[in-house]
Order: structure tokens, then C-alpha cells, then sequence
């Protein structure tokens, strides 16, 4: 007897990358820009402070390869295990690695993230874990996080990259579907790039002309059976289901520092980086979000007055310079640069703060914050608050 049970939408996903694989072309170059991956310092920075480089990483969804081929270069001597639910690309990335001279081989595997006993078989726990363009398309991504909440070493992190409320998609679909189209699935190409022409002309975004993207992309990232094109705030209370926290996101230090130029930032003091970060893409959805997510409970990343007892950690994203001391000045100057994100900002700090800081650069240690000069004075959380939410240091809950 035909099975007449209906198809859920998770299978319909799976069926539509099994026609169309993504990405299907212009692999090597995807490979050269960095395949929309952050810079790897700033995961390490972020999410494994203090760490040294992941020795065991695992690219959760890997399509064709093309973000493990980029991490392979990155990490050139890292254990790297690629999974994915599409058996036909995980073919082509097989076909590609034994075509090209990558170094130490990628393990490729047919694995589905949803699935309970999706961590057996993957040889261990990981230091990183990457999940680029997945869980946007799976209707359910909170058994995928729970799912990989079992894969992560002890100070492990977990990159997310998801889409955010302001994705072409979510208006773009309903646009399409007024014409008649059937969006859930692509079925007439020719008609949906027509209309994709007259959308790009009309939306001149920056985000490239979609009318001329592949028919893997247009299959996946606009006529698909399912999207989660979530705000921060939802993609955080969605990881804090399972365990995880969220560290930071690749735009919070430069919306910060926007803030800081005008001195808007103290509004949103004493709030962690998780919710900084929701409050910040509230006011200004993003299209696209670039997460850190570390294992902890609600709010163990905050730097806030509440807390007993914190542990301090240098992130080594920003290099810090003192500015030549002033005799008649009791305060010296601290001039602070990310080179990964081209920032530039500086502060005030007492004697007693900038030796402190100094102490804490030169060690790229660990202090306890209970004792510290960080948490005498107001003043002084709302320093270590600030510095929390741009990346200089990382804080952890250790009660």
C-alpha cells in the first residue's frame, strides 16, 4: 500500500537540498572570501576566552563543505568533523576534498542534527561547534541546540549563524505568494527570477541581486517549506531552553560604540551581553545574526552589581595602550583597538584601575572580581559592565 501519511516540512527541507545542494557553484571562492564565517578570533574571543585554538571541531550542517573547508584553513592542524542530513552533499564534498590539496582530511558524515542519538558515532565532545545557515530552515531548532548542548567540551562554544527578523524573506515571500506563487517549494524558476528583477530594482539594499543567484540559494533562502527569521531576543530565549547562553554577536561592539559616541550606551547598563544584544537588534533588526553562545544559565555571562562573585578573563580581541602620563594627573588615559572590527575608543581610569589592567593584560588571566578593584564603586561595574559587552573581557558566574 502507498504511503498517503503527509510529508512534514522538516522532510520537505531535506528533499529540496537533496535536489539542490547549496552551494552548488563557486565553491572555490566561497572558500577564498571565508564562506560569511566571522573571523575566528573573535569566536575564540568571545566564546573560548583564554582558550587556546579548538583542537576538535564539529560543523553542524555542512552542505558541500564549504564552511569546514574554510575552518580547515584557519585550523590547518584542528580534527574537523562535517555533518549533514543531505547524503548527496556530503557526496560533493567528499568529491572535493579528495580533488584538492587541503591538508589533514575532513570527516564527512550523513548525520541528521534533530535526531536523539545524533551525538553517537561522532568519536567525543568538541572545543567549537559551527551552525551556519541550519537551524533557520528546521522547524524545530530546539532539539538541535539541546542536540549539540551534548557535543561541546567544558568551555566549549557554539557559533550560530541564524537569519534575524529583517531577512529579504520575510517580506520578499509574501510579495512573491501575491502573485501567485507557490513559495513554499521552487517550482517555476524562470517566473520567480522575473519577479526577483523587479524586487532588486526596487530594493537596492547592498545585499546583491537576487534575481541572479543560484537556483540552490533561491530554493533554500526564498522558496522554502519553512523559515525561523527570529530577533536576537527570540534566538536567545530559544538557546536558554537548552542550556545555552548567549556571549556576544559580531555587530555588539560596533552598535555599542555608535551608543558610546553619543553616550546613549548608559541606558542599557546593568543587562548582560545577551539581552544588550536582544535590546540592540529591537530597535534595529537585523537581517542576518552572527552568535556566540557559550553553556550557562540566564544571565551567568552579566557583569551586573548582583552578582557575589564573577571571574574576569582578557579576551585578547582589542590590543590597550596607556597615553603618557600627565604628573599634575592622577588618572591615566587607555586607548583601546580592535583590528578585527576597525574600533577605536578610549576611557578614564584611576591608578589603582589601570595597574589592575595591566596586570590583567600582561597575564591574560583569570582574577576573581569579588576582591577586585572593578567592584567598588558604581562607577567601576558600570566600566566592567561596558568592557563586558564590548569583548574586552569576559565574565562567568562562578557561584
Amino acid at each position: 500500500m502507498p504511503d498517503h501519511s503527509p510529508v512534514t516540512s522538516e522532510e520537505r527541507t531535506k528533499r529540496s537540498y537533496e535536489r539542490r545542494p547549496y552551494p552548488a557553484t563557486d565553491i572555490g571562492r566561497l572558500v577564498d572570501e571565508g564562506a560569511s564565517l566571522p573571523p575566528l578570533k573573535w569566536m575564540q574571543a568571545i566564546g573560548r576566552p583564554g582558550c587556546a585554538a579548538p583542537q576538535r571541531i564539529l560543523v553542524a550542517g555542512c552542505g558541500t563543505g564549504v564552511e569546514a573547508f574554510v575552518l580547515r584553513r584557519r585550523l590547518p592542524e584542528a580534527e574537523i568533523v562535517a555533518v549533514d542530513f543531505s547524503p548527496r552533499s556530503i557526496a560533493v564534498a567528499r568529491r572535493l576534498q579528495r580533488t584538492e590539496n587541503l591538508g589533514r582530511p575532513i570527516t564527512f558524515a550523513v548525520a541528521n542534527l534533530t535526531e536523539r542519538t545524533f551525538a553517537k558515532g561522532l568519536g567525543g565532545a568538541f572545543d567549537l561547534i559551527t551552525c551556519h545557515g541550519v537551524l533557520s530552515y528546521i522547524p524545530k531548532p530546539s532539539r538541535v541546540l539541546k542536540n549539540l548542548a551534548t557535543c561541546v567540551r567544558t568551555g566549549g562554544a557554539l557559533y550560530l549563524g541564524v537569519n534575524g527578523e529583517a531577512h529579504p524573506a520575510t517580506r520578499l515571500r509574501p510579495w512573491l505568494a501575491s502573485f501567485g506563487l507557490a513559495v513554499d517549494e521552487l517550482r517555476d524558476e524562470q517566473r520567480v527570477r522575473e519577479l526577483l528583477g523587479l524586487w532588486d530594482a526596487l530594493n537596492d539594499d547592498g545585499d546583491g541581486e537576487l534575481a541572479s543567484m543560484s537556483g540552490s540559494y533561491l530554493g533554500g533562502d526564498v522558496c522554502g517549506p519553512h523559515f525561523n527569521n527570529w530577533s536576537v531576543a527570540q534566538w536567545r530565549s530559544e538557546a536558554n531552553c537548552s542550556g545555552w547562553e548567549l556571549a556576544g554577536t559580531d555587530i555588539l561592539p560596533m552598535a555599542l560604540q555608535l551608543a558610546m559616541e553619543r553616550g546613549n550606551e548608559r541606558v542599557l547598563f546593568p543587562a548582560g551581553p545577551g539581552e544588550v544584544a536582544a535590546r540592540l537588534d529591537a530597535a534595529r533588526p537585523a537581517g542576518f545574526h552572527r552568535m556566540m553562545l557559550r553553556r550557562g544559565k540566564v544571565g551567568a555571562l552579566d557583569a551586573s552589581a548582583g552578582v557575589r562573585s564573577l571571574s574576569l578573563r582578557w579576551t585578547g580581541l582589542y590590543t590597550v595602550r596607556f597615553a603618557k602620563k600627565n604628573s599634575a594627573r592622577k588618572n591615566a588615559t587607555a586607548v583601546f583597538r580592535c583590528a578585527t572590527f576597525q574600533l577605536r575608543w578610549s576611557c578614564e581610569l584611576s591608578r589603582e584601575q589601570a595597574t589592575a589592567l595591566r596586570d590583567l593584560v600582561a597575564t591574560s588571566g583569570q582574577c576573581g572580581i569579588q576582591q577586585s578593584v572593578w567592584a567598588r564603586t558604581d562607577a567601576s561595574r558600570r566600566l566592567l559592565w561596558l568592557w563586558a559587552a564590548l569583548g574586552v573581557v569576559a565574565v562567568q558566574n562562578t557561584v
